[in-house]
């Protein structure tokens, strides 16, 4: 009995549910890196391999989106940074990408550089537009409704934008 109530404990602390997004995203990159690791497999050669939004540098407003939809705008100041000290030698591909409550959450893998050096790293971004929840004399309510969709995509923009400035810190 005391196994279960030490799980009821984690399951209501909030610092486990914050993170509990993260723990997925990891857990599920890492089913893909073991996946890349031991080789392509099947009829097709690609089962297990992961499906990636790529993006480079390019002269254009914004860079293309692939499936995961999100856009980073190349004059922003990672693009614009990675283009200063790496020119064309760089792009990055949002391999992960998640909404969870007010928050977006993106996980980019960065390729730069003539040996195609690798840095991985999370962004997150707060939705604007998001309720805000509180409670007073104990009584928890939300003020606000979800936010729009072009709230969310810009949320998510922002978080690979967090998350490839991330990225730069490593190198």
């Amino acid at each position: 009995m005391a196994a279960g109530a030490t799980r009821l404990n984690v399951m209501a602390d909030p610092q486990r549910r914050l993170s509990s997004a993260f723990d997925d995203m990891l857990a599920q990159t890492k089913e893909r890196f073991d996946a890349l690791y031991r080789g392509p497999s099947g009829p097709a050669g690609n089962a297990g391999a992961p499906v990636m939004s790529r993006f480079a540098p390019t002269p254009a407003a914004k860079l293309p989106s692939g499936p995961s939809g999100v856009r980073i705008d190349p004059q922003s100041q990672p693009a614009r940074w990675l283009n200063e000290h790496f020119g064309g030698d760089w792009h990055c591909d949002i391999t992960e990408r998640q909404h969870d409550g007010d928050e977006a959450i993106v996980l980019c893998r960065l390729t730069f550089g003539k040996d195609n050096a690798v840095r991985t790293q999370f962004g997150r971004a707060k939705i604007s537009g998001s309720p805000v929840v509180a409670a007073s004399e104990g009584v928890r309510f939300k003020v606000g409704g979800p936010g729009s969709e072009q709230d969310v995509r810009d949320a998510f923009r922002r978080a690979a934008e967090a998350a490839l400035m991330n990225c730069i810190d490593l190198i």
